[in-house]
């Protein structure tokens, strides 16, 4: 909040009832203000003399995506067009017996700018869905699935809490551990391990949704 000048009740004991004009309409007025610049495009300063550091909305690349303009004191600087950087989602190849949960192909996609990979899909511990073994840690990911180019930063090793299927026991509770890691035997590649938790589920599946690491 250190960019906004809001008005805020007094602190407890002696705060007072708040009063909409000062309290609340002024403070929707100070953000108001200060997004005001994201309104304007860099053309429609014109000539007008602008203060450096002043941001205004790009929408002049729609084919990549917005951007945000600064001015630097002699022209606009634009922002890195972030959309343009992520590859297009690629299937991700599981290890039998592990088995693609229908309609949830995993797949990853790859941000070259952040140097950030994401996942989505979803993975059964086999075609008939059975239930995981709790406690046991399994690579789903096959040799060649990701290479190793790809390994997050902290060491090679990223950790992430994942989901599963449906509780299907009173009080129950289900849940995986999905372990982004570095190997070399029999192949250098990004491997993925799910150690699965709690109670068997319904469907007994595991998510990789949400599931993203800095390389």
């Amino acid at each position: 909040m250190a960019y906004f000048n809001f008005n805020y009740v007094t602190d407890p004991p002696n705060d007072e009832t708040v009063d909409y004009t000062t309290q609340l309409n002024a403070n929707w007025q100070d953000v108001a203000n200060k997004i005001e610049p994201f309104n304007h495009q860099p053309a429609e300063f014109g000539d007008i003399p602008v203060p450096i550091g002043t941001e205004a909305f790009d929408p002049e690349h729609l084919e990549s995506g917005h951007r945000i303009a600064v001015w630097t004191g002699s022209q606009w600087a634009r922002s890195l067009n972030h959309i343009s950087a992520w590859t297009t989602w690629q299937p991700i190849e599981i290890r039998a017996p592990r088995a693609i949960r229908p309609f949830y192909e995993p797949e990853a996609r790859i941000d070259a700018i952040s140097r950030r990979v994401v996942l989505r899909g979803g993975v059964q511990y086999n075609a008939a869905a059975d239930p995981w073994p709790t406690g046991t840690t399994l690579e789903i990911t096959s040799d060649l699935a990701i290479q190793s180019a790809l390994a997050p930063v902290n060491d090679g090793e990223s950790y992430s809490q994942g989901a599963t299927g449906q509780i299907v026991t009173a009080n129950g509770f289900a849940s995986a551990i999905i372990w982004i890691h570095l190997e070399t035997i029999p192949t250098p590649r990004v491997a993925i391990s799910v150690r699965y938790q709690g109670d068997a589920g319904g469907g007994n599946f595991v998510m990789l949704d949400g599931i993203e690491w800095w390389y």
